[in-house]
Parts: structure tokens; C-alpha cells; sequence
């Protein structure tokens, strides 16, 4: 197996898999969504609300918010808790929303108890307040996995495709497949068509449709991909992508460990 990058930045990475299964590709994906552990905000307690919007709305605007945390490994979920999941300060991190109007209430304006937690960004916007109107809120944040609630989703747009490989071959220039090709891959170089950035095909095949004389040939690598993953903020995504593998291989280790015992 093999990894190229791509393209890197705090929140996002895109990367080419080479010599794997989709299978295996589709598993990081998902591990990335679903299986990386974070803190997201639980429950809450609305002690005061006389803005425009509804308890129910406020309290899931404010579970939506991503969270960070400068470590994660420092908290527990509370099913593994010491505590049993009664409520520690290893399991639970609580919080305080305390505003009054007028003015526009942020994510920002949640204190936590504990300094190494805070918004992932800060003017999130929560709800107007007008003259007058208040805004007190007590809650706590929990460390679960997405597979639990999407409040709890490290990552957010991940999916992969296959590399895809495009062969041109007596091409009569007409230019049509240019035209038609949504990802701009597809160029007129010397009065014949050429691929560009095959990285960017999305695999649509408009081009082979749209050529009359069946010149392109857009073929998928079935053991290659390209993995885009990006994170809601809450960790850094070379983290995020290095806790999503790392879960994968204990959980097959696991089941190893568990088919030996049965054998």
C-alpha cells in the first residue's frame, strides 16, 4: 500500500491510496466520520430565554457547535468512565452561556470550566437578542463518536474515488468533449483533445458520450483512490485521518485476537 498527498491544509487533506480495496478505502472514510472520538455538547439546562427562538432550537444550535480540545486523551466517555458515567471531570466538561441583548449571542460566548476546551470558531451565530431580551444557559459537553449523533462527527466531507486513467486516441479536435467536461480536465492542445488533471475527473463520462467518433476512454484504477477528508474543526485533519487508521488496526486486531481464541 502506498500514499501520495495531494493537498494538505489545517482542515482538509486529499490523497492518493495506491494498492488497496475499496473496501479498505470506504472503512477510512467512514472510520473518519463515525469513529474518531470528540466533545460535543450533551445537555443542557435553559434556565433563562426570551429571545425569538424556541428552547428546543437553541439547545440544537449550540449542540452543533464543534469543539476543541488541546487534549483529547485526557477525557474518557462516560460508559468508561471511573465514574460509571454519574459525571467527573474526566467524562464531562460543563459550561456556562450567560447573555444579555441587544446584540448577536456567538459561540464565543460559551465559558467552559476547563481552559483546554473552547469553540472550534468563534462567531458561530447562536440567536439575536433584542433590547432587553436574556439568554442563561448551565449545560456540559461529553467525548462520544459519530456513530452516536452527528454532534459528535469529527469529520464531515469525507468520500474517495477511484483514480481514474483517460486514453484519447484518433481524435478529430471538434472540441466537444472540452466543452462538455464539467472539471475542465479536458483541453485542445495542437487540434486534438488531452488530459490535464486527471486527479480532478470525476468519472462522469459526459466526454465519452459527447465524442462522436469514441476517441476517449475513461477507465477507473481499480486499486487506487483518492481520499478527500475534512474535519468540522474540532482536531487538526492529520490527527483526525492518524486516529481514524489507528482505530481500524486495533479493531482488527481485535477481531484477530477473538477468531484465534475461537479456532
Amino acid at each position: 500500500m502506498k500514499v501520495e498527498l495531494i493537498q494538505l491544509e489545517e482542515d482538509r487533506i486529499r490523497f492518493l491510496l495506491s494498492g488497496a480495496t475499496a473496501a479498505f478505502a470506504n472503512g477510512l472514510r467512514r472510520a473518519c466520520m463515525s469513529e474518531v472520538p470528540t466533545l460535543a455538547i450533551d445537555e443542557i439546562s435553559l434556565y433563562d430565554n426570551t429571545s425569538v427562538l424556541f428552547d428546543e432550537q437553541i439547545g440544537l444550535r449550540i449542540g452543533m457547535i464543534p469543539l476543541q480540545v488541546e487534549d483529547l486523551d485526557l477525557f474518557s466517555e462516560p460508559e468508561e468512565c471511573q465514574c460509571g458515567g454519574e459525571g467527573c471531570p474526566g467524562c464531562r466538561v460543563d459550561f456556562m452561556l450567560s447573555v444579555e441583548g441587544p446584540g448577536m449571542v456567538y459561540s464565543r460566548d460559551l465559558q467552559f470550566t476547563d481552559p483546554g476546551v473552547k469553540p472550534a470558531f468563534d462567531k458561530i451565530p447562536i440567536v439575536i437578542l433584542g433590547e432587553g431580551e436574556k439568554l442563561v444557559i448551565e449545560g456540559y459537553a461529553t467525548k462520544h463518536a459519530g456513530r452516536e449523533h452527528s454532534k459528535w462527527q469529527s469529520g464531515t466531507l469525507c468520500g474517495y474515488k477511484n483514480l481514474p486513467t483517460i486514453e484519447i486516441g484518433d481524435c478529430s479536435g471538434c472540441g466537444k468533449c472540452v466543452e462538455v467536461c464539467p472539471r475542465k480536465v479536458l483541453v485542445l492542445e495542437d487540434g486534438r483533445a488531452k488530459a490535464t488533471n486527471i486527479l480532478e475527473c470525476s468519472l462522469c463520462k459526459l466526454c465519452i458520450e459527447e465524442c462522436d467518433a469514441g476517441a476517449i476512454k475513461v477507465v477507473p484504477v481499480l486499486d487506487s483512490f483518492v481520499l478527500s477528508i475534512e474535519t468540522s474543526g474540532c482536531m487538526p485533519v492529520k490527527e483526525l485521518v492518524a486516529r481514524a487508521s489507528d482505530g481500524i488496526r486495533k479493531r482488527a486486531e481485535t477481531l484477530d485476537r477473538k477468531l484465534a481464541e475461537l479456532s
